[in-house]
């Protein structure tokens, strides 16, 4: 694995340059395409602002991904297909995800069908190759949860892009952490994906930081969903599915707990799943005094120390699992209570 140290600095380096470069293209080519965010009564912006800068972390990621596989071994898989067919795969479902993402921010008002059809289709190109959930070894039972994490998780972070630098900084920092765990397990093909991602997701954020120029629209949190859910499933704990999965969900413990706090406010308060809201996780932190860069560095805090668990949980004796699990389940239960007291605020950038 350290013979690999060189090139996944490359690709660290080289994927945070090339986004870097190509946002500010992507940001002009959206202007010229009218792909724009205009103000409204549930926003705070009070000028259009382009999108489709998820066009630039893509692009960047995938070029840096793709030109550091040739050093890729056939001997570092971890499932039992070969690697270059298994990544070809995930490019091939994060590029469906991407033109549902694209069509949507170039003409909006996508309905949520359609988007669904198409990130159950890039979902079923990934499953097709062998990536999937193996939690019980039973296929009627793996495949459908298989489904449900990609697709719960592709929108959570679509979910959570309701901030500015709010989803491509929790991105980076959860790509970081699957990094570590994948360097610590020897898992190459995953240590790559990830870091490409961050240095992706890093050069996006110098743009799209409080004030933000441009932002990542459908076609960024999408994309970013989907690839941050194949790197949880690809991601393999000391041999141990079930390990892997709790391990994979408390370094997306963020979005996850954004989403599921957001939906089950919205049921028990008769809305609709799919209608928009002022009614996320950053947007009550607002509401309880913060400012929007504090609410997203609560957030990004957040997403560090969930990460940390996640390191000590996969380094950590049965003991220790429970040590750390019990009382983090503790604090996300009440955090969810609390916030769920608190009104949401009458600004912010809803999803």
């Amino acid at each position: 694995m350290q013979s690999y140290y060189l090139v996944f600095l490359v690709v660290l380096f080289g994927s945070l340059a090339a986004s870097t470069v190509l946002t500010p293209l992507v940001r002009s080519a959206a202007v010229r395409w009218g792909a724009m965010d205009h103000p409204a009564e549930r926003k705070i912006h009070s000028s259009p602002i382009p999108r489709l800068g998820g066009l630039a972390i893509w692009i960047a990621l995938w070029v840096a991904a793709l030109l550091a596989a040739r050093a890729i071994p056939s001997d570092a898989r971890v499932v039992p297909a070969s690697t270059i067919p298994e990544l070809a795969a995930i490019f091939a479902g994060a590029t469906v995800i991407l033109f549902v993402g694209m069509a949507d921010d170039r003409r909006g008002g996508m309905t949520p069908i359609a988007k669904l059809a198409g990130q159950i289709v890039g979902s079923t190109i990934v499953i097709a190759i062998g990536i999937r959930l193996q939690a019980f070894d039973v296929p009627w039972i793996d495949i459908p949860l298989t489904y449900l994490w990609i697709v719960g998780l592709t929108n959570a972070l679509n979910l959570l892009d309701n901030m500015d630098g709010l989803s491509a900084g929790a991105a980076s920092i959860a790509a970081a952490f699957f990094f570590l765990l994948a360097i610590l397990n020897g898992q190459i093909l995953v240590a790559l994906l990830a870091v490409a991602l961050v240095g992706s997701c890093l050069g996006f954020l110098v743009y799209n930081y409080n004030p933000a120029s441009i932002f990542m629209g459908d076609t960024g949190s999408l994309s970013l969903g989907f690839l941050l859910s194949i790197l949880g499933l690809k991601l393999q704990i000391h041999n141990s599915a079930n390990l892997s999965f709790l391990i994979a969900a408390l370094v997306l413990s963020v979005p996850i707990f954004d989403t599921s706090f957001v939906v089950w406010r919205r049921l028990t308060e008769g809305r609709r799943i799919t209608q928009g809201g002022k009614d996320h996780t950053s947007h009550r932190l607002v509401n309880l005094g913060l400012n929007q860069k504090q609410a997203v560095w609560s957030l990004y805090c957040a997403s560090f120390l969930a990460g940390l668990a996640a390191l000590i949980v996969s380094q950590g004796s049965r003991w220790m699992i429970v040590f750390i699990m019990v009382p983090f389940a503790l604090v996300v239960v009440g955090a969810g209570l609390l916030l769920a007291r608190v009104e949401a605020p009458v600004a912010g950038r809803s999803g």
